[in-house]
Parts: structure tokens; C-alpha cells; sequence
């Protein structure tokens, strides 16, 4: 089972961990780039991209098996 995300998770560091979770950021405003990822936290995404955080914790917690 995997750890329950987080709004203090950093998306980098969830991404890391969960490769395929980049897509649901990508889907909620996070633009698709290569490479370097956000260090920002969950809670800090949300605010910058009007996304509601307990929807993308559930998203993000379905899609990592959490």
C-alpha cells in the first residue's frame, strides 16, 4: 500500500516517488515540461492553479494506490 499524499507533500518529491501522478498535475495546470520539476508544496500548487486541493488529493491518493 502506498503512503497517503499530502497537501505538505512537495509535487517533485510525489512525482518522484509516483511517476505516473506527473499527468494529474499536468491535468490540473502543472504545463508538461522535461526535465526540473515544482518543489512547491501540494497546498501551494493548488492555490497558484485554483485546483481544489481535496480533489486532487483524491485523484492523486486513487492514482498512487493510496
Amino acid at each position: 500500500m502506498a503512503d497517503i499524499i499530502s497537501r505538505k507533500d512537495k509535487v517533485n518529491q510525489v512525482i518522484t516517488r509516483y511517476p505516473q501522478l506527473k499527468e494529474v498535475f499536468v491535468k490540473h495546470g502543472m504545463p508538461n515540461y522535461p526535465g526540473r520539476l515544482p518543489s512547491e508544496t501540494i497546498e501551494f500548487f493548488c492555490r497558484m492553479h485554483k485546483v481544489d486541493i481535496q480533489q486532487l488529493l483524491d485523484e492523486l491518493n486513487a492514482a498512487a494506490g493510496s
